[in-house]
């Protein structure tokens, strides 16, 4: 069980690491963490299965300033918890989105700490003209993040399986059945989040495709993507050039 949260713990500090020492390269992302945390657990199916449905839940949130829930903790979290306790998916969801909430209060910490801590030094070293001191200060300040980040993984997921059995199992089943319910519509939540920044009404065809296409003929979620993928390449293709008018 130790050996189990410290690997998702790792897997949490890899993703709190992204932007700090890596740049924006999205992997702080559940459909990315999650196969990870299958792996390692020895249940990639359940790690993948976990992941996209969380990232079409979080799709439409980017790890930018402030954002609302912690993606990062609460996909490991539940993730981890998930596969130990061979728990559903409904059930993963349901742990994903308090948790990530809760973490959210580790980011105001973090920032705290930050600011009493590296943020003089750092001063200090801009008024030196110390850039390699800058370099390695901002380096310091990631790596403070993710160990704050991965030590509350290691607790949550070290010390929930107990808890998280038996929370579970005081749970009315009326109860479990609504949050089994809810969690298949949290992902069309999510969707219908991201659609209102990206939708454009000249595609509005592809989009009542992509719904008929498993709806009304029975398509499989991978025969679904290479329609979508049939569609983008004839779209790119046979599309008329724009010609700007003189």
């Amino acid at each position: 069980m130790i050996l189990q949260a410290f690997l998702v713990s790792l897997v949490s500090a890899y993703g709190r690491l992204e932007q700090g020492w890596f740049g924006q390269q999205m992997i702080a992302r559940p459909i990315w963490l999650c196969p990870l945390v299958g792996l390692l657990l020895g249940n990639l199916e359940m790690g993948i299965i976990i992941g996209g449905e969380l990232e079409l839940i979080w799709a439409g949130v980017v790890q930018v300033g402030a954002t609302p829930t912690e993606v990062v903790t609460g996909s490991t979290v539940a993730c981890g918890l998930a596969i130990i306790n061979n728990l559903s998916v409904a059930e993963a969801i349901t742990i994903a989105i308090p948790v990530g909430l809760l973490a959210t209060l580790i980011g105001q910490l973090n920032s705290t700490l930050t600011i009493m801590t590296w943020s003089p030094m750092c001063n200090k070293a801009v008024e030196k003209g110390d850039t390699k001191m800058i370099w390695w200060l901002g380096l310091a300040g990631c790596a403070t993040q993710a160990v704050m980040y991965s030590v509350a993984v290691f607790l949550a997921v070290a010390a929930g399986t107990v808890a998280v059995n038996a929370v579970i199992e005081a749970i009315p089943q009326v109860i479990r059945d609504g949050l089994a319910n809810a969690s298949g519509i949290l992902p069309a939540i999510g969707i219908a989040i991201l659609m209102q920044f990206s939708f454009d009404k000249k595609f509005v065809g592809f989009f009542l495709l992509g719904f008929m296409l498993p709806t009304f003929l029975g398509f499989s979620s991978i025969a679904n993507a290479l329609a979508g993928l049939a569609c983008a390449l004839i779209y790119f293709f046979l599309k008329p050039n724009e010609v700007e008018d003189d």
